[in-house]
C-alpha cells in the first residue's frame, strides 16, 4: 500500500502534541490504528509525540517485522513495514521518551491476499428433471473470514455463503444442487467472490466465467412410418416423427436404409418434428430402415424392415388386334421375370370376371369376334406374394372388331323439336369400325353437325344423314321441327276491320307459332269476345286486344273494328214538317246516320210541275212536299219533308157589293181580302156612321140604308206575325136615279162575277193541293188565293177564289 500523503502524516502528531500540551503530560500516538497490507507487501505507520519540555525527546517503533525509516518531523516520524510475510505479525508499537517520562501507542496489522482465481466448474447437459451440483471454487484468499461467495442463475440468487476465521490463506468451494427444468435451458450461472477489509480497507470483488446451462428432453422414441414393400427402381416416401423433444431446434435426425444415410427434410408442428425422406433402391431383398433422433447427449432409434422386390407388369396381347366380325381372336396373358418369382396370373373380363387363371407364366384364350365385342376390354392381372401381403399389377387392352356403320335411334333420333332462338347442332352419332364419318344435308347441301348454330324457322325440314366408313354406308332421315313463340301479323290479323251491320262476322285472328297458338280477343278494357260468328251490331265497333299464346310465349295485337251500316233518317236530324218564312235563306237540311256517312239529296214531289225556282231565299214556290234520300254503299233511306212557307200579307183587295157607287137608302158591303200565312187579321179605317155592321171575322163591313155619312175612303189593313199591308176603296153615295140604275147594273155584274168564281172553283187542280200556285202579286188585278179546308174523309181539299178590285 502507498504511504499516506504529507497532510495525513502530519495531522495525527500535531493533534497528539496539542492534546499533550493541553493536559501537560507526555503522550505518543500511532496511525493508522490498523494497517492493511497485502501479503509480502509494505505499509507505513506514523508515530507522533506531544511537546517535551527541554527538547530532549525520542520516538521509535517496535515490531518483529523489518522496518525502514521514512520521513519525519520535529514531533513525528514515519516508519515503513517492509515485506510483510507473516499472516499474524501482531501489533506495531510506537514509543517515546521525554526525560524520565515514557509513552507508547499500538497499531494493528491486517494482512490479506486476493483470490488467485474464481472458477465455476463446468456443467454437462442435463435432462429435464435431472439434478446436478453447481460448484464455485475460490483459490487462495485471505483472510477467509472476510470472504463472501454468491451463486446466481440469471438474476436469481441460488446461494450466498460466508466463512469463519482461519489462519493464513485458503481455498474454498460453494455448491448448490440444481434440478433442471425446461426454463433452465440457456440460463447463465455466475459466481461472485467479495473480500471485504472494511472499515480499515477496501472491498475487493472477483467473478468467475459464467457457465451456460444446457437442458434437454427426449421422452419418446421416434415413430417410423414406411411401406412394408418397395419395388426396386421405384421411390416411396417414409417419415420419422418425434414428439415432445426439447429443445426442438437442437434435435438431430439420422435416417439410413441398409446403413446408407438418406437425405430428408424436417418440418415442425407444435412440439412434433417430422423428417420425411424418399426411399429408392435397385437391389431386391430385405433391408433395414432406421431413424435416430438425438438431442444433447440423448438419442433414440426406431427400426423397420423393408421388403424390396422386382415385379414387372404382365403383358396382354390380342392377335389380331383388329379383327373383322366373325374371325377368331387369341387373347394371351404372360408374366415377366420377378424377384421373388412367385407370380400368379389371371385373365379377366371388363366386369372383373375371371376367364382363366393359374401359377403358370402364360395364359391363353381363343374366341370368335362379334359385333358386340367391339371395344370389349380384357385384363391381365399378375399377383406377387411378399411380406405377408400381395402385390398386383394389371394390364388392360381392348379388342377392335371391324363392322359397317350403324345408327341407332337413340344416337340419331328421326324426329327432333328445336326452339327458335336457341342454339342447336344437327348431331348424329354412328357406330362402326373404323369410326364412320357422318354427313347430314338437305336438298343436296351439306350442313354442319358439329358446333351448335342459331335455330331459325328455315332450319325446319327433313335431312338425310349418311354414316360412312371403309366397309360401307348407312343412311337415316331426320325431321327437324322448329317451335317458336306466337306472332300476330297484318296478314293473319289485320289491325283494321270493317264489318257490316246485320251480317254474320267473327273476330278471327290467325297467329303464327309452333305449337299452334290459341288466340283470344277481348274488347279493350272489357270481357273476352265469345268465339263463333254472330250478327254484327253497331255496338261491336271499337278497339280489341287479341292475344296469341303457346308454351313458348305470347303475342299481343290491337285491332280496331269499324261497323258500317245502311243509312237511316230520323225525326231528330230530319224533321218531317218545316216552317219557312218567305225571304229568309232557303236551306233544306237533312241529317242522316250511316257508315260510311251517307250522301243526302232532297227533291220536291209533284205531278210534273216545274221545280221550285233556284233562289237563295225562300219563296212561296218552295212550299210543298220533298223527298230526301240518304245513300251509302249499303243502301238508302227515304223521308218526306213537308215545307210550309209563311209570308206577310200581300195583294190586299177590297170589293164593294153591289157597287162602290151607292144610292141613298141602299145597302152595300165592303169586303177585304188579302193573301198571307198565317191568315192575316183585318182592321178598318172608314167614315164613322151608326149603320155599320162588321162581320165576325172582321173581313167585311155591311151598311144598311146608306146615307151621306157612309161615303168616303174605306181602308182595310191585313196583319200577321210577319207584317201588314193595307188597301183602300172609295165609296160614293148618290141620291139620283142614275145611281139607282147604276146599282142595278152593278148587281148584274156581281152575278157574272159569281159565275166566274164558280168556274174557278171547278178548275181547282192537284197542283194547288201540292202547294203549287199561280199568283199574280199585283194590286188592282185579279188575285189568286189557295183556300185550305180540312176534310175528315179524304184529307186536305184546296180551292181557288178569283177576286177583282
Amino acid at each position: 500500500m502507498a504511504p499516506p500523503c504529507a497532510a495525513g502524516r502530519l495531522l495525527p502528531p500535531l493533534l497528539l502534541a496539542l492534546a499533550g500540551a493541553a493536559r501537560g503530560t507526555f503522550t505518543v500516538g500511532a496511525w493508522p490504528r490498523v494497517a492493511v497490507v497485502p501479503f509480502g507487501g509494505s505499509v507505513a505507520i506514523n508515530c507522533s509525540r506531544s511537546a517535551c519540555p527541554g527538547g530532549n525527546a525520542t520516538l521509535g517503533l517496535e515490531t518483529p517485522l523489518a522496518v525502514g525509516m521514512g520521513a519525519g518531523g520535529r514531533r513525528w516520524q514515519s516508519f515503513r513495514l517492509l515485506n510483510v510475510s507473516q499472516w499474524s505479525p501482531g501489533t506495531a508499537t510506537c514509543y517515546g521518551r521525554c526525560g524520565d517520562a515514557q509513552a507508547n501507542a499500538s497499531a494493528g496489522i491486517l494482512v490479506y491476499r486476493l483470490p488467485e482465481r474464481v472458477v465455476l466448474e463446468p456443467v454437462a447437459a442435463m435432462a429435464v428433471g435431472e439434478s446436478r451440483n453447481l460448484t464455485c471454487r475460490v483459490v487462495e484468499v485471505a483472510p477467509v473470514g472476510n470472504l463472501t461467495v454468491t451463486l446466481r442463475r440469471g438474476a436469481e440468487t441460488l446461494r450466498t455463503e460466508s466463512f469463519g476465521a482461519a489462519e493464513g490463506s485458503a481455498s474454498v468451494a460453494v455448491s448448490h444442487l440444481l434440478t433442471a427444468g425446461p426454463g433452465d435451458h440457456g440460463q447463465d450461472v455466475t459466481c461472485h467472490a467479495e473480500l471485504s477489509l472494511r472499515p480499515h480497507g477496501p472491498l475487493f470483488a472477483r467473478a468467475a466465467v459464467p457457465v451456460t446451462l444446457s437442458v434437454f428432453a427426449l421422452p419418446e422414441p421416434p415413430q417410423l412410418r414406411a411401406p412394408a414393400r418397395l419395388e426396386a427402381g421405384t421411390a416411396a416416401n417414409a417419415s420419422c416423427q418425434i414428439a415432445g423433444a426439447f429443445p426442438a431446434g437442437d434435435v438431430r435426425f439420422t435416417i439410413a436404409l441398409a446403413e446408407q444415410s438418406l437425405n430428408f427434410t424436417v418440418t415442425a408442428t407444435g412440439d412434433v418434428l417430422t423428417a420425411v425422406t424418399t426411399l429408392s433402391t435397385s437391389t431386391p431383398g430385405r433391408q433395414e430402415l432406421t431413424c435416430t433422433a438425438a438431442v444433447a447427449t440423448a438419442a433414440r432409434t426406431a427400426r423397420t424392415q423393408l421388403h424390396v422386390y422386382r415385379f414387372p407388369a404382365p403383358v396382354l396381347e390380342l392377335s389380331p388386334a383388329s379383327a373383322p366380325a366373325g374371325s377368331e381372336v387369341t387373347v394371351a396373358c404372360r408374366a415377366g421375370v420377378a424377384d421373388p418369382p412367385a407370380v400368379r396370373l389371371q385373365l379377366r373380363d371388363a366386369d372383373g370376371g375371371v376367364l382363366a387363371e393359374g401359377p403358370q407364366s402364360r395364359l391363353e384364350l381363343r374366341l370368335v369376334a362379334r359385333r358386340e365385342d367391339d371395344g370389349r376390354q380384357f385384363g391381365c392381372r399378375a399377383s406377387l406374394a411378399i411380406a405377408d401381403g400381395t402385390v398386383t399389377k394389371d394390364t388392360d387392352t381392348r379388342l377392335a372388331v371391324l363392322y359397317k356403320p350403324e345408327m341407332a335411334a337413340s344416337d340419331c333420333p328421326s324426329n327432333r323439336t328445336w326452339l327458335r332462338g336457341t342454339r342447336e347442332a344437327l348431331s348424329c352419332r354412328a357406330t362402326g369400325n373404323p369410326a364412320p364419318t357422318v354427313v347430314c344435308g338437305r336438298n343436296g347441301v351439306a350442313v354442319s353437325t358439329g358446333e351448335p348454330e342459331l335455330v331459325t324457322r328455315s332450319r325446319a325440314g327433313t335431312y338425310i344423314c349418311n354414316a360412312t366408313n371403309s366397309l360401307g354406308t348407312r343412311s337415316r332421315l331426320v325431321t327437324i321441327r322448329v317451335e317458336y313463340e306466337p306472332t300476330l301479323t297484318e296478314r293473319g290479323c289485320p289491325a283494321h276491320r270493317t264489318w257490316v251491320e246485320g251480317e254474320q262476322w267473327e273476330l278471327a285472328c290467325r297467329a303464327d307459332g309452333d305449337p299452334p297458338p290459341s288466340t283470344r280477343c277481348a274488347r279493350d278494357g272489357g270481357a273476352h269476345r265469345s268465339r263463333g260468328s254472330r250478327a254484327v251490331s253497331r255496338a261491336d265497333a271499337g278497339r280489341y286486344i287479341c292475344r296469341a299464346t303457346n308454351k313458348h310465349g305470347s303475342a299481343v295485337r290491337s285491332i280496331v273494328v269499324t261497323v258500317e251500316y245502311e243509312p237511316s233518317i230520323g225525326e231528330t236530324g230530319c224533321p218531317a214538317r218545316r216552317l219557312w218564312v218567305e225571304g229568309t235563306p232557303a236551306e233544306l237540311a237533312c241529317a242522316a246516320s250511316g257508315n260510311p256517312p251517307p250522301r243526302v239529296a232532297c227533291a220536291k214531289l209533284g205531278d210534273g210541275q216545274d221545280p221550285p225556282p233556284v233562289s237563295p231565299n225562300v219563296t212561296r214556290a218552295h212550299a210543298g212536299t220533298y223527298q230526301c234520300r240518304a245513300t251509302n254503299t249499303h243502301g238508302s233511306a227515304l223521308r218526306n219533308v213537308t215545307v210550309a212557307v209563311e209570308y206577310s200579307p200581300a195583294a190586299v183587295s177590297l170589293r164593294v157589293l153591289p157597287s162602290a157607287n151607292v144610292s141613298r137608302g141602299a145597302s152595300f158591303s165592303v169586303e177585304c181580302r188579302a193573301e198571307g200565312l198565317p191568315t192575316p187579321t183585318y182592321g178598318w179605317a172608314l167614315p164613322p156612321a151608326p149603320n155599320l155592321r162588321f162581320a165576325a171575322d172582321n173581313r167585311s163591313v155591311a151598311v144598311a140604308g146608306a146615307a151621306a155619312a157612309n161615303r168616303g175612303l174605306y181602308t182595310c189593313t191585313a196583319t200577321n206575325r210577319h207584317g201588314r199591308r193595307a188597301g183602300s176603296v172609295m165609296v160614293r153615295v148618290d141620291e139620283s136615279r142614275l145611281a139607282l140604275l147604276a146599282s142595278l147594273g152593278s148587281l148584274g155584274a156581281v152575278t157574272a162575277v159569281g159565275l166566274a168564281a164558280a168556274g174557278g172553283y171547278y178548275l181547282k187542280t192537284t197542283a194547288c193541293k201540292k202547294g203549287e200556285y199561280n199568283v199574280r202579286d199585283a194590286e188592282g188585278s185579279s188575285e189568286a188565293a189557295c183556300l185550305h179546308r180540312q176534310r175528315h174523309d179524304r184529307g186536305e181539299v184546296y180551292g181557288i177564289q178569283l177576286t177583282q178590285p
